[in-house]
């Protein structure tokens, strides 16, 4: 027999036993107990110095030590072996030719899972390492799903930043200057919703403003945000006037139904501001009500009045418009700044949100201030969806 006798192993996690023992003749013992394991893996160190390096490399799922052996005994190696963080979990069973309690739990007390009195029955020796092996493999086999499950999320994480990044990037530039000025805050979630926005002259008085939702979570609605964002922004409607929402509306949920986008649908709020006639008009699918905060600090909510994008086929939608005043602003945004779990699992209301736009409207920094508001009151700066805020200054 050698120092390394291998029967064939047929598990993912198999059975490996490691003997540790100077006396050939208990080696040779130990392993024709084994023999009846036709799946178990059987080494054997002779030597108590190299042991610790062998359990290293072997990875052994139990280790039989011996108590008393020349150069290093066995209670040393198993405070040695406890030193490895790879064999901090290895179970430990100690071999003694005598039964005494105060070895015994000195032995438990450094470290070791079990006790034997050698040699032991064959039918007690296998069913104690089977018992720990068990136990330990079942161990590694979780540790390996979590490992995978980390990895898993963390690939996913990085997916899901990477799509936000790519989101991001399609965001228009902030408008400065002109009878409309705007501002935005996008703030993703750690696993991306489908959040996307923007706005483009449709004429030199005409202003196009948009805010859409996909449902879920992930790069899938983040990539159906962005086809819809484009749709909206190249004009690609067939037979839709890109000026009248309800058209635009009706137009997005013949080319979106949610049974061709993999049960997807999305909320939308469409306008169009008109800076010569001081108008916004506007139509919105599932969405938020959008809010005008007049000079004067009075609010007026456009509220959405037909159904989310790609629920149902064929059916209309209607515009509604309101006049602006003179230095109106108006607040377009997800319902991830107001759909907010407290840390009492109360929930924050969008009737809350309203009120903190109208108190924050006048700030040259309102958007983070809501962001802000939002984070105070779930607890914490990561929020569960996107948020995304978009500010439009009326200034004729």
């Amino acid at each position: 027999m050698s120092n390394a006798t291998t029967i064939h192993p047929t598990a993912a996690f198999k059975t490996i036993v490691l003997l540790v023992d100077d006396q050939a003749i208990i080696a040779a013992a130990v392993h024709k107990m084994l023999q009846s394991q036709p799946t178990w893996e059987f080494h054997y160190c002779s030597d108590g110095t190299k042991a610790v390096e062998m359990a290293l490399n072997l990875k052994p799922t139990v280790i039989l030590q011996d108590l008393v052996m020349p150069n290093i005994d066995g209670l040393t190696l198993v405070t040695e072996y406890r030193k490895h963080g790879q064999l901090l979990e290895t179970p430990l069973v100690v071999l003694s030719s005598r039964e005494e309690a105060v070895t015994k739990a000195k032995a438990f007390e450094l470290g070791a899972n079990d006790y034997l009195v050698k040699l032991p029955d064959p039918v007690e020796l296998i069913a104690r390492v089977k018992h720990h092996s068990d136990g330990y493999k079942a161990a590694m086999e979780r540790n390996a799903a979590y490992a995978a499950l980390a990895a898993s999320e963390k690939h996913l994480q990085e997916e899901a930043k990477r799509a936000a990044e790519y989101v991001r990037s399609l965001l228009p530039d902030p408008l400065t200057t002109g009878a409309a000025t705007t501002k935005w805050k996008f703030v993703p979630s750690e696993s991306l919703g489908g959040d996307a926005f923007g706005y483009h002259w449709l004429d030199d008085s005409r202003l196009a403003i948009y805010l859409l939702d996909v449902c879920g979570h992930g790069v899938g609605p983040a990539l159906l945000g962005v086809s819809a964002m484009n749709t909206i922004r190249g004009g690609g409607i067939p037979g839709r006037d890109m000026r009248d929402p309800a058209a635009v509306l009706e137009g997005l949920n013949d080319l979106y139904p949610m049974a061709e986008h993999n049960d997807m649908f999305f909320t939308l709020w469409y306008g169009i501001l008109d800076v010569d006639a001081g108008t916004i008009k506007w139509c919105g699918g599932g969405h938020p009500p959008a809010v005008v905060v007049g000079p004067d600090g009075s609010i007026t909510q456009l509220a959405s009045q037909g159904l989310m994008i790609g629920a149902a086929t064929g059916i209309p939608y209607d515009s509604s418009e309101v006049t602006l005043k003179p230095n109106s602003k108006l607040f377009v945004y997800s319902d991830g700044i107001f759909e907010i779990t407290k840390p009492d699992k109360s929930m924050t209301s969008l009737d809350e949100y309203i009120a903190e736009v109208g108190r924050l409207h006048t700030k040259a920094d309102a958007l983070e201030q809501m962001v802000l508001w939002g984070q105070a009151a779930q607890g914490g700066l990561q929020f569960v969806d996107d948020v995304s805020l978009l500010e439009v200054s009326f200034n004729p």
